[in-house]
């Protein structure tokens, strides 16, 4: 049975709201001792489209407990604390990512989506899969009821599936081969007939833009107008960099194939044996931290190399970050971290494996510096050579910090209100 749960007492409706926005997305809601527990990063989000459209109405997947207790990778905040409550609606969706449990859920839930689309003026849909993908199966009902609607997405899913599975086992790379296809033309089905396309990162825009005539590049930030390091604190960092006998190194993300950490660790390698004096921290979790960690060992990396684990304390991450001369970072799949926009947003550059999201990101500020993928041997050689020419090092600090000015979440989201107002109108 789907539950349509409302903020504050849980009850089995939903009010109707004539005005405002429906949004459909994957970061899924959490029932904890009935508290409505959604990730934190994904909060501040909502409090932004509310600040644009006042009243919001989310739709997402609940997830089981027994699956968000082994998950240490979201930070969960509880809905009560979001600034004027009245503005928020929230709708479970099933957990519905296996055949018999889609197949089950299906009708049901179509028959949601035409109630809540209904309801609301705008239409937003973050998609992202196959199986369990409601964010399309909305946009299927929206297509069915003439309604526009905005499609967004951050990563090309049916791509980051296959690349993902290359060093899997058989079994794995087998079903990623269906499975992609499969994706690719629930994507087209629902691209195609959009009124608007938010693609987040270069990445995105390239593989999604031929399928919608309206297509805008955009960036999820999260980040507020005072987390942007000051200038006199940029002032200084590049100051300190010139003479700094240590390398400070960060990292914030998934410990997961997709941000290939075991060659992040082999880049380090390189550096430290070219002669980087480094210090160097990954903060975050995931299902390759014992890997991870078994080769900062074999590596002798254990005095220079930190894995922190989670930090749920935005501020002092982004400190952290703050600290960092360097996020290298070595994603293999066509996604669009924020971590990089934070690091920008910090002062730190960004050196790592070259894609358009990068190269869109810093080509006409600077701040990064990029290999081909999976070259982990290049991104050691790079780090080692800021290392030694500190004047081009605090030269890639000071583009980064006023680069990274120009991102703030309250920019972003009032420039993508704009445009779904400009072309959702109805």
């Amino acid at each position: 049975m789907i539950q349509k749960t409302a903020l504050h007492n849980f009850t089995t409706c939903v009010t109707p709201a004539p005005k405002g926005m429906l949004l459909v997305l994957h970061p899924p809601l959490r029932v904890q001792h009935g508290r409505l527990m959604w990730d934190a990063q994904a909060c501040n989000g909502l409090e932004q489209w509310a600040d644009n459209f006042g009243s919001i109405v989310v739709a997402a997947p609940a997830i089981p407990e027994a699956i968000a207790e082994r998950d240490k990778t979201i930070v969960w905040r509880d809905t009560a604390t979001l600034q004027d409550l009245e503005r928020f609606q929230f709708v479970q969706l099933p957990w519905a990512y296996s055949l018999p449990e889609f197949f089950r859920t299906y009708n049901a839930t179509r028959k949601l989506f035409a109630e809540l689309i209904g309801q609301c003026q705008y239409l937003q849909f973050a998609i992202g899969g196959l199986v369990g993908d409601w964010a399309a199966i909305a946009a299927l009902e929206a297509q069915r009821q003439g309604r526009n609607y905005a499609i967004h997405a951050d990563r090309v899913e049916h791509q980051v599936v296959l690349q993902v599975a290359k060093k899997a086992q058989l079994k794995s790379r087998l079903v990623a081969n269906i499975r992609s296809p499969l994706m690719a033309q629930l994507e087209k089905c629902v691209i195609k007939r959009a009124s608007l396309g938010l693609w987040h990162g270069q990445d995105c825009y390239t593989a999604y833009s031929p399928l919608c005539l309206n297509s805008h590049v955009v960036h999820d930030v999260h980040t507020k107008v005072n987390d942007a390091i000051a200038p006199a604190a940029l002032a200084a960092k590049v100051k300190a960099a010139l003479s700094d006998p240590v390398l400070r190194i960060c990292y914030a993300g998934r410990i997961s194939a997709m941000k290939a950490p075991l060659e992040w660790v082999r880049a380090l390698g390189v550096a430290r044996d070219l002669g980087v004096n480094l210090q160097a921290i990954w903060f975050g979790n995931g299902d390759l931290i014992e890997e991870m960690s078994a080769l900062i060992s074999a590596l002798n990396l254990d005095s220079c190399v930190e894995l922190y684990g989670l930090e749920r304390d935005r501020g002092r991450l982004l400190q952290k970050i703050r600290e960092a001369h360097l996020m290298p970072f070595t994603h293999i799949t066509p996604e669009s971290p924020r971590c990089l926009i934070e690091s920008l947003v910090s002062g730190t550059p960004i050196v790592g494996y070259e894609s358009q999201y990068v190269e869109e990101l810093t080509e006409n500020y600077g701040g990064g510096a990029f290999v081909p993928v999976h070259g982990w041997q290049p991104l050691g050689e790079l780090i080692a050579a800021l290392y030694h020419d500190r004047s081009r090092l605090a030269q890639l600090i000071q583009e980064a910090g006023t680069n990274g000015a120009r991102f703030n979440d309250e920019a972003v989201f009032r420039e993508r209100s704009q445009l779904i107002r400009r072309h959702l109108a109805h």
